[in-house]
């Protein structure tokens, strides 16, 4: 899929906000996300979940279609529920400290029901990828909430922070992700403040960031994996 720059260079999909913009349901979220190989050191679980005292867990197997495209994916949640979710936008670096830096993905996501086959295609294969997510949420205000692990938080800016275990075909990989949503103004501010508020509870590992091989979405990384 081509890519556009603006006069900000900021790079904007060809999948833009011209053809997005009457799809019901969209949930919009500026993201960051890093993969790095292996299984999930105990270490970085316990760090981030304070021993699986803080946050919420959730397991389960998506179906990812092997779109082959780095701004689209097509999944089925848990194996059921058809999710499209496409990347509008790749936008400036982000330097958050500690070795960790990547460039903010603007992404939009929404549930077509079985009427959306438009977004699946009949050519393109399909992959299982097992997942556990350890979860924790927060608010621009510097305080850490429970939100259910699906939510569509439109109106007030927050950000879901994520440390996950991925298995894809047999390939152990683990990922740290920042999801910000709410007004787009202010997801970026709700990015950089959830993870001051981060730090402050729980200082984070040291070199953290120097363990991750990639920063990027879970379409490119599946078309690198695959």
């Amino acid at each position: 899929m081509d890519h556009v720059s603006d006069d900000s260079g900021t790079n904007t999909s060809a999948v833009g906000a011209e053809s997005l913009s009457d799809t019901a349901g969209l949930f919009h979220t500026s993201e960051i996300r890093w993969f790095a190989h292996g299984l999930l050191p105990r270490h970085i679980e316990d760090w981030f979940t304070g021993g699986r005292t803080t946050g919420s867990v959730e397991q389960r197997l998506d179906s990812y279609q092997l779109y082959g495209i780095n701004d689209i994916g097509v999944k089925r949640r848990d194996r059921t529920t058809l999710e499209v979710k496409v990347r509008r936008a790749l936008g400036a670096s982000l330097n958050l400290g500690n070795g960790l830096e990547g460039r903010v993905e603007e992404w939009s996501r929404w549930e077509p029901g079985e009427a959306g086959g438009i977004w699946q295609s009949p050519g393109k294969g399909w992959i299982g990828v097992r997942k556990v997510i350890y979860i924790r949420s927060f608010m621009p205000t510097d305080r850490e909430v429970m939100l259910p692990a699906v939510h569509t938080n439109r109106l007030h800016p927050g950000c879901d922070i994520e440390i996950a275990e991925v298995n894809a075909d047999g390939t152990d990989t683990w990922t740290l992700a920042l999801k910000a949503f709410g007004p787009t103004a202010r997801r970026q501010q709700a990015l950089e403040s959830s993870w001051r508020t981060l730090q402050a509870h729980s200082p984070l590992p040291e070199n953290l960031g120097f363990a991750f091989d990639r920063a990027c979405g879970y379409p490119e990384w599946l078309r690198l994996v695959t």
